[in-house]
C-alpha cells in the first residue's frame, strides 16, 4: 500500500509538472503573438513575397522566396539578374532547377528542409498555429545570449524534426533558432548545430517580421551566411503553375 501511494504521489508530482510546464510554453507563445501583431494579422495573410539579398562567403546573390498557407514555396535565386538556381516544395515533393532550365527532384533531406522552412514561426504561420499543423511546442528553460535573457522554446515538427526558438524576455521577440541540420542539404548534407540571429524587425501588413537573418556554425563559430529583406510582398495567391516541376520563375519578382 505504501509503494502503491508513493507511485501515485509521484505521478500526481510529475503530471503537475507537465501541466506547468505546458502552462509556461502557452504564456510564452501568447507574449511572442502579441508583440508580433497577433494572430488576427498573421491569419489574414494567404501569401507572402521576399524580395532578398543572400551574402555568402563564396557568392552573393539576390533572390524571390514565396510561401503561402498550403505549405508550398519556391525560392529564384538571381546574380546579376540572371536566374541561376530554383528551390520548389509543391506541398507533396520538393525540386530543384540549375541556371541553364534542368530540373530534378530534390533528396529526401533537401525537401525536408523546404517543407520545415514553409511550417517555421515566423515565415508565414505564426507560432501560435503551430499545433494546429501538428507540431509541438514545449519550454525548455531559460539560457543566455550576448547578456540577454531568453526563454528557449524546443519546436518537434510533425516529421520528428527538432528546432528550437529562443525568445527574448525583454522584446518577446524570437531572436535566434537553433537546430542540428545542414545549410544546403542537396549541395552538401552534413550536418552541423547552426544559430540564426534575426534583428532590424518591421512591421509589414500588421506583423512583426526580422529583415536580416545572420546564420553561424556554433560548433566552429563561422559566419556562414546572412539573408537581407529588401521588400515583403502581400499576395492574394501563388499560382499552381509556379509548382509545376520545371516551371519558370515568377515574372513580377
Amino acid at each position: 500500500m505504501k509503494t502503491s501511494s508513493m507511485f501515485a504521489a509521484l505521478m500526481l508530482f510529475a503530471l503537475g509538472n507537465v501541466q506547468a510546464a505546458s502552462d509556461k510554453a502557452a504564456k510564452i507563445v501568447d507574449a511572442v503573438t502579441r508583440a508580433s501583431g497577433g494572430l488576427a494579422a498573421a491569419k489574414a495573410i494567404p501569401a507572402l513575397a521576399y524580395d532578398l539579398h543572400i551574402k555568402e562567403a563564396t557568392y552573393e546573390a539576390d533572390a524571390t522566396y514565396l510561401v503561402d498557407r498550403k505549405g508550398r514555396m519556391r525560392i529564384d535565386i538571381y546574380i546579376e539578374g540572371k536566374r541561376v538556381y530554383t528551390e520548389c516544395y509543391d506541398g507533396t515533393r520538393g525540386w530543384q532547377m540549375d541556371g541553364d532550365g534542368k530540373a530534378a527532384d530534390s533528396s529526401a533531406q533537401g525537401t525536408a528542409a523546404l517543407w520545415h522552412g514553409t511550417q517555421y514561426p515566423g515565415q508565414i504561420l505564426a507560432l501560435a498555429e503551430l499545433p494546429e499543423h501538428g507540431h509541438k511546442i514545449q519550454n525548455t528553460g531559460r539560457e543566455r545570449i550576448d547578456g540577454d535573457d531568453y526563454e528557449v522554446l524546443k519546436l518537434t515538427m510533425r516529421d520528428g524534426f527538432e528546432t528550437y526558438r529562443y525568445v527574448n524576455l525583454r522584446t518577446s521577440r524570437i531572436e535566434h533558432s537553433r537546430d542540428v541540420r545542414a545549410p544546403h542539404p542537396d549541395i552538401d548534407p552534413k550536418k552541423t548545430l547552426l544559430d540564426t540571429a534575426a534583428s532590424d524587425f518591421r512591421s509589414v501588413d500588421g506583423v512583426l517580421r526580422p529583415f536580416v537573418e545572420t546564420q553561424t556554425d556554433l560548433k566552429t563559430g563561422k559566419w556562414n551566411q546572412t539573408a537581407t529583406v529588401k521588400a515583403i510582398r502581400r499576395l492574394p495567391a501563388l499560382a499552381d503553375g509556379l509548382f509545376v516541376k520545371g516551371s519558370p520563375p515568377e515574372m513580377s519578382r
